[in-house]
């Protein structure tokens, strides 16, 4: 198999410098991240770990070209700091007729893969999207929006884990997009308020959408699970203020109605709001989230804040503030992690430094789950 794919690249190469008419537009963009990190963790009652690290973080490269006036393709070369590298390709094919257009969109990631379940070709986004000034339809799998915002936000001291292996994060409980989302969207664009109304329909199998699966009563094991609902999301620009509010709600069902399955449920709402002074911008937002999983639930939530300044010449400086909570029964987590970033062009504008320090103090009346963490990182990212 993978001797046939590297023959099928090996032609469509040939077949792109066989016809300049295509290659000769090729365009290249990409990023590369190269970094420095240094943070201390300290959980209660245990003793301080020190950990200084130099990372090569996302490295990412897009050819871009066009194969007639209504259709672009691209081959992208990606490689992050926590996964395997993947070669992808992107196809995108526009029709328009008056104000109304047609878009249909499709990614296949990890084009060179084997057949193996960790590094198979497989698809990314696959939509059609059809729209005009004031009304968008989109139907198939394609990213979530949400409000989130944390200013600059360069570096955020979290905690890890204590010395006896037990997790103290709170983890990323700001965030509450739907991964993947597979459904449908209508978008409407009425002056300076945008309406999105997202519907998912899934179907969450062993290796897609796996924490939405349903467990039987009788044996506790995952079942393949329907996954739907309703994501709406306004957002509004009222002068120099932003307002931005979401929710969800997902319903689950077993795929077999003859398995008795354990309850489940997800909700979450996230509220941002935004004003822009000068060079100033000022935000505040809350976020909180209902997960049931039978007897077990948690209601994490997040109070953030951030302000940031551009100081002029491409220059930025910016402060933040978390108070997220993990939101458990019993023994629950408060983490308070307070950040401040600059950024500023590295003797050429297409490099940009970024320096950023932040501290964090968490909290619970079980001792392996509180503790401090401190730190700071310096990271070039040259987007050309």
């Amino acid at each position: 198999m993978k001797k046939f794919k590297s023959l099928m690249l090996a032609a469509l190469a040939s077949a792109a410098l066989a016809a300049p008419s295509i290659a000769a537009d090729l365009t290249m963009s990409g990023e590369i991240i190269i970094g420095l990190e240094y943070k201390t963790m300290t959980p209660d009652g245990g003793d301080t770990n020190t950990e200084q690290d130099t990372y090569i973080g996302d490295i990412n490269m897009k050819l871009t070209g066009s194969a007639g006036e209504s259709a672009t393709y691209a081959f992208e070369f990606e490689k992050d700091d926590e996964g395997d590298g993947s070669i992808n390709f992107e196809g995108t094919g526009v029709a328009t007729s008056g104000d109304n257009s047609i878009k249909a969109y499709a990614e296949i990631q990890n084009i060179t893969g084997d057949t193996s379940d960790d590094d198979a070709m497989d698809y990314g986004d696959v939509y059609l999207q059809g729209g005009n000034k004031t009304l968008t339809v989109k139907v198939g799998k394609f990213g979530g929006s949400e409000n989130y915002a944390g200013g600059l936000g360069y570096f955020r001291a979290a905690l890890g884990k204590d010395a006896l292996g037990n997790e103290m994060a709170v983890g990323n409980i700001e965030h509450i997009l739907i991964d993947p989302f597979e459904g449908i969207e209508v978008d409407i664009v009425a002056g300076d308020i945008s309406v999105e109304v997202a519907v998912p329909w899934m179907n969450a199998t062993e290796n897609v959408a796996s924490g939405y699966r349903m467990t039987s009563s009788a044996s506790g094991e995952p079942v393949d699970t329907n996954v739907s609902g309703i994501r709406p999301n306004i957002k509004a620009a009222l002068g120099g203020v932003n307002l931005s509010a979401t929710f969800y709600s997902l319903t689950f069902s077993p795929e077999d109605s003859n398995v008795d399955t354990v309850d489940k449920s997800d909700e979450a709402f996230q509220l941002m709001g935004s004003v822009g002074a000068g060079s100033a911008t000022v935000g505040l937002g809350y976020t909180s989230k209902t997960t049931k999983n039978g007897d077990d639930e948690l209601n994490p939530s997040t109070l953030n804040g951030y302000v940031t300044v551009g100081l002029g010449s491409g220059q930025q400086v910016g402060a933040s503030f978390e108070v997220l909570e993990d939101g458990t029964e019993e023994d629950e987590a408060t983490a308070t992690r307070i950040s401040a970033s600059y950024a500023t062009p590295f003797f050429v504008e297409a490099i940009t430094l970024k320096l950023s320090a932040g501290t964090t103090t968490q909290t619970s009346d079980l001792d392996a789950k509180s503790g401090t963490s401190s730190g700071f990182e310096a990271e070039w990212v040259y987007n050309f």
